[in-house]
């Protein structure tokens, strides 16, 4: 009989999340690379037919799929920035600056 998975530690803890996010990067470059093949494989197509507006419009999808999958990347760079920022306690650097602050220095 199968047994719930319970985790020894916090399934939330900090290097789990380093390691999902670290797997999620790599599948958003896996698809990107893919993506840009795919864009390779209609753009030789197209080249060979200017007239093919299928290939086209596969082409511009393609690179739409591209784009995306970078974009999933730098969110995840950014969630992960955030969360390790809130586990130092400490805040942006920019939010402590003030002119009076910087005359001291």
């Amino acid at each position: 009989m199968p047994r719930n998975y319970i985790p020894k530690k916090s399934f939330f803890e900090s290097t789990r999340i380093h390691k999902i996010a670290k797997d999620l990067i790599g599948d958003c470059q896996e698809d990107r690379k893919r993506a840009l093949d795919t864009f390779s494989y209609f753009q030789t197509m197209v080249s060979s037919n200017p007239e093919d507006d299928k290939a086209k419009a596969e082409m511009i999808h393609a690179l739409g799929l591209s784009q995306d999958a970078n974009d999933k990347i730098v969110k995840i760079l950014d969630m992960m920035i955030k969360m390790t920022s809130s586990e130092m306690k400490t805040t942006p650097p920019a939010e402590n600056l003030s002119f009076e602050s910087l005359r001291k220095k």
